[in-house]
């Protein structure tokens, strides 16, 4: 067992954006129900002009979104347009269409796709959730949309119900950001610095890990507030490397011969076990990077600080026997036209058995579906995940794991819609770049710090086995 000497106590690292490290000696629990009160303002403002301002303004209306140039679902919900693409109109989706449904039906939001998508109550085949890839709206907001439609609809007058309260903030802006300590292991707490609307940034934040003694890892959990697009967990392969903590800015993919991915998750709550036997390792006090990607563009929101925690729960001792690696795939060959509907697929071939244990998807604003399919010479094989949609591609857990010989392998498949005038290559920006990446882990490794790279640039695809200088 870890004694107290093992981990330090709390510490944080200088400066106003930066980490915060915890060790866990007991299992701690979240203090009170607390809530605060919020005290409605009186407003003289229709309810349909503030539903535009605080909801679709805000929300809805990115160049990839419903605006007149992306005109997703055939549909504008920019000020002036908004009003009469939604009242007493046919929805594009042919479910909700056969169903008798309207965008908004006056006086029946149980009919109104509107809402229906606000509240995530979706039957197969009508799509995503909205607003796209960011928080969810907050029941009070909801509820004043649902007065709204159930009120007629009106464009003009505040309907009953409307007490003037602010639209404008997803369900879980503002809160606090709350996961318990592990029991046994180490937690990282890492702050960003708020992110102007409009804007979006990707941070690293250096940090050595809390502990005096090396452990195993067979149990990892990560919560991050909404707006966030990616957090990764590296670890330095040179363990020499001694970073001070600090916090910057780091738009570009960091650079792979240093650094050792991890764990790369873009969900908000993550809870991963590891199949029994299996753990990655770590080494008391190594150099860690966390990457953060919060946005505030468009749909996807970031109300003040961004905040991420991160759970590393240590495996009983003499329980593990194989330790995991993580592979980034990345294809830097990306380009989506304008005006296009475009699949474009690159492989991962790997140079040594392994069992694959998780996989994931990642792109940006004009992606909508990502697949996954067995590789072996030169063939493609089944399906093995498929993801529609933007918001949180799942994060699929193979069990029991895929098993690979040397020389098979994965191809990743990205589709992207583009109803812009703009064409999007490869880079780091939500809204102005593109992503088609693949993310997975597996053992078991030839060392304690192996990982995989398979990137493609200029239809070449470089396949790298990294371990430690």
């Amino acid at each position: 067992m870890f004694d107290e000497k093992s981990f330090p106590p709390e510490r944080t690292a200088m400066g106003l954006w930066g980490v915060t490290v915890v060790l866990a000696c007991a299992l701690a629990g979240c203090g009170g129900d607390a809530t605060t009160a919020t005290t409605p303002t009186t407003t003289a403002a229709p309810t349909f002009e503030r539903i535009q301002k605080q909801v679709f303004d805000v929300s809805c209306t990115s160049s990839s979104c419903h605006s007149s140039v992306g005109q997703a679902g055939n549909m504008v919900l920019e000020d002036g347009k908004s009003y009469d693409n939604l009242v007493n109109q046919t929805p594009a989706n042919p479910v909700a269409k056969a169903d008798g449904m309207m965008r908004v039906m006056p006086r029946r939001s149980d009919m109104s796709l509107l809402y229906a998508k606000l509240t995530s109550n979706l039957q197969s085949g009508m799509g995503t959730s909205m607003p796209y890839s960011a928080a969810p709206l907050s029941p009070s907001t909801t509820d004043i949309i649902k007065a709204w439609i159930d009120a007629g609809a009106p464009q003009d007058g505040v309907v009953a119900g409307d007490d003037g309260r602010d639209l404008s903030s997803g369900g879980d802006n503002g809160t606090e950001l709350t996961l318990p300590p592990p029991v046994r292991g180490v937690q990282l707490k890492v702050t960003s610095p708020p992110v102007p609307r409009g804007k979006e940034e990707t941070g690293c934040h250096y940090l050595k890990l809390p502990s005096d003694v090396d452990f195993d890892v067979n149990r990892i959990q990560v919560a991050v507030t909404g707006g966030s697009h990616h957090i990764h967990l590296y670890r330095a392969y040179d363990k020499t490397l001694d970073v001070p903590d600090h916090y910057e800015v780091c738009n570009m993919t960091v650079d792979f011969d240093t650094w050792e991915l991890v764990v790369p998750v873009q969900l908000r709550e993550v809870d991963w076990e590891l199949p029994p036997g299996v753990a990655f390792h770590f080494r008391a006090g190594e150099q860690l990077l966390i990457q953060t990607h919060f946005v505030n563009v468009g749909s996807l929101e970031t109300a003040g600080e961004g905040h991420a925690i991160m759970n590393l729960q240590a495996a009983e001792p003499g329980t593990v026997t194989d330790h995991a690696g993580t592979i980034f795939g990345q294809d830097k060959d990306v380009f989506v036209p304008a005006h296009s509907q475009t699949t474009q697929a690159a492989n991962c071939i790997f140079p040594k058995a392994l069992n694959l244990i998780s996989e994931t998807g990642h792109y940006h604003f004009r992606g909508r579906e990502f697949s996954t399919f067995l590789w072996d010479n030169g063939m493609r094989g089944d399906q093995i995940y498929d993801y529609v949609g933007y918001n949180d591609p799942p994060f699929k857990l193979h069990d029991p794991p895929l098993v690979f010989a040397p020389g098979q392998g994965i191809q990743w498949q990205c589709y992207w819609e583009n109803n812009t005038d703009n064409d999007y290559k490869f880079g780091p920006f939500t809204d102005t770049n593109e992503h088609c990446n693949w993310f997975a882990s597996y053992y078991p490794t030839d060392s304690l710090d192996e990982s995989i790279t398979c990137v493609t640039e200029d239809n070449v695809l470089t396949m790298t086995v990294r371990e430690p200088k």
